[in-house]
């Protein structure tokens, strides 16, 4: 009879435990569970966006090259910023792309008209451009904060540091440099071959130039293993008030400031600058009306090279004759489009990511105007 109390004593017990620790357990099961796939579906949300926005080309098919161009452009009905000339999947439209830099003169698309064509109400996103590998100073600060160029008289000294994006330096990328500079009316351009990082993925190297220069450009072209990034610097400050350097279709297009003084000024010279080494002159002016910027008009200069997209130039380097406040006129130099000088981040385009353990990162490798970069897309449940 007591063996009979006991079991029945024990048998309740171990139904009491199983009862508290269902009670317990099954609900924070059910919360990792649900937490599970709802990561889950914003994985394969933040798939089906990454895919349209990089594979899609949009509608109308070249819908970046349209001017004038307006935030919520109604004739953008589709968006995608895939290129129509190469049917090779991840290659991006550059006109695209520069539709969504923050600050295009000629006007770019806002983030709601984006989220609306790609159907994300309730959601955020955001989206990066950058090249495979960092390029900074020696020390590791960004180029655009301090440049890595110093000059003395005729010589001109350069010090990089290349490293993956997490940090690990390269050894043996070839850094090659191009040195475009001016002094009063002398114009010049001075090329060097490559020089190695070496073990803790630095390269040094001074070059003696033609002339004292008083304005400077120089463009270091940096391989790893055959993919190759582009650094524009100054060895001088760059003047940011002759004028502003668009490329839409086949179409440099000048925008300007209104600065003082506002003398006249004059296109001399204009270098493309693409994804191989080769350097030529696309331009030469004459000094004549043609190649003359004046006030009041919003595009002040605007040229038609046939067939200049299709050459896949990333940086124009321009050489205008124009007067520098105190310093009277003399030739300078300027470069741009300016979202592609940094050589570091392109851009970054939309929402900011409040919480990264509440959003999806997605990678891919894409290619611009011949050169390879990395995207990056962050996506994440807006809050109600």
């Amino acid at each position: 009879m007591v063996n009979a109390v006991y079991d029945h004593v024990v048998a309740i017990l171990v139904v009491g435990a199983l009862f508290v620790g269902a009670v317990v357990i099954v609900p924070t099961m059910s919360f990792i569970n649900f937490q599970a796939v709802d990561q889950q579906q914003l994985r394969n949300i933040a798939l089906n966006v990454f895919n349209t926005m990089l594979l899609d080309t949009g509608k109308p098919l070249y819908w970046g090259s349209m001017d004038p161009f307006y935030a919520n452009d109604p004739r953008v009905q589709r968006f995608g910023l895939a290129s129509v000339a190469d049917s090779t999947f991840y290659v991006l439209d550059p006109d695209k792309v520069q539709r969504l830099v923050k600050g295009n003169p000629l006007g770019g698309m806002d983030y709601a008209t984006v989220k609306q064509l790609l159907g994300l109400q309730g959601y955020g996103f955001s989206l990066r451009i950058i090249p495979p590998f960092n390029v900074t100073n020696v020390d590791g600060t960004p180029i655009p904060s301090k440049s890595p160029i110093s000059i003395v008289g005729d010589r001109l000294s350069y010090a990089v540091k290349v490293a993956y994006l997490d940090g690990t330096p390269i050894p043996n990328a070839l850094v090659w440099a191009t040195m475009i500079y001016t002094q009063g009316t002398n114009f010049a351009v001075t090329t060097r071959s490559s020089v190695a990082t070496d073990a803790l993925g630095i390269c040094r190297d001074t070059v003696t130039l033609a002339f004292a220069p008083q304005h400077a450009v120089v463009i270091l072209r940096v391989t790893v293993a055959d993919v190759a990034t582009l650094v524009v610097t100054f060895g001088t400050t760059p003047p940011d008030d002759v004028a502003k350097i668009n490329f839409v279709g086949d179409t440099i297009i000048l925008t300007m400031p209104d600065a003082t003084p506002r003398g006249a000024r004059w296109v001399d010279n204009i270098i493309p600058i693409g994804n191989e080494e080769d350097l030529e002159f696309l331009y030469n002016g004459t000094r004549g009306n043609d190649d003359k910027l004046n006030y009041g008009a919003w595009n002040v200069w605007s040229k038609n090279f046939n067939g200049l997209r299709s050459r896949n130039p990333l940086i124009f380097i321009f050489n205008f004759w124009t007067v520098i406040k105190g310093e009277g006129r003399q030739e300078v130099l300027v470069a741009g489009p300016y979202q592609n000088l940094l050589g570091y981040t392109v851009f970054e385009y939309g929402g900011s990511v409040k919480s990264s353990s509440a959003a999806v990162r997605i990678q891919r490798s894409v290619t611009i105007s011949g050169m390879t970069y990395i995207a990056e897309l962050w996506l994440w449940k807006e809050s109600p």
